[in-house]
């Protein structure tokens, strides 16, 4: 029996993107670090460091289960989080360079997850395929956004 969307491109993206959601997760069980994790590292890595409540508001988690995320991290000395000198009330979280190592390895990870979901396609359609998706997001959403 056909699914009533299965020919909606938003009902396929969704389907696609649960799929590729779990091999991300498949890929990072290997080891004992979590899609959240890789996120605040990347980051931190592409954008550079970040008061606490913006990194939050950037990967729209819950500030509180992102300051559990950064405790973990920071035990583990891959990130470190200082008073903010024009408030200190404030932290200001930056990648360490052995969180630049640490993102190195899980770069390798999701890029073998990568792989995997699109491993049907010539490397000519995952090209073309990402740059369509591209198109299709929103603009504060897109690769070259600020």
């Amino acid at each position: 029996m056909t699914h009533r969307l299965s020919d909606r491109v938003v009902w396929l993206v969704g389907r696609v993107s649960l799929h590729a959601q779990r091999l991300v997760q498949d890929q990072l069980a290997t080891g004992p670090h979590r899609k959240q994790h890789y996120g605040i590292l990347a980051s931190l890595a592409d954008r550079g460091p970040a008061v606490q409540a913006q990194l939050a508001d950037r990967l729209q988690l819950d500030r509180s289960d992102l300051v559990s995320f950064l405790d973990e991290l920071e035990a583990a000395r891959y990130v470190v989080r200082r008073g903010d000198p024009d408030d200190r009330r404030r932290k200001i979280v930056a990648i360490t360079p052995r969180g630049q190592k640490l993102l190195r390895e899980l770069d390798l990870l999701v890029y073998s997850a990568d792989d995997q979901l699109l491993a049907a396609l010539s490397p000519d359609e995952r090209v073309t395929l990402a740059r369509l998706l591209a198109r299709v997001l929103p603009d504060a959403d897109r690769p070259d956004a600020g």
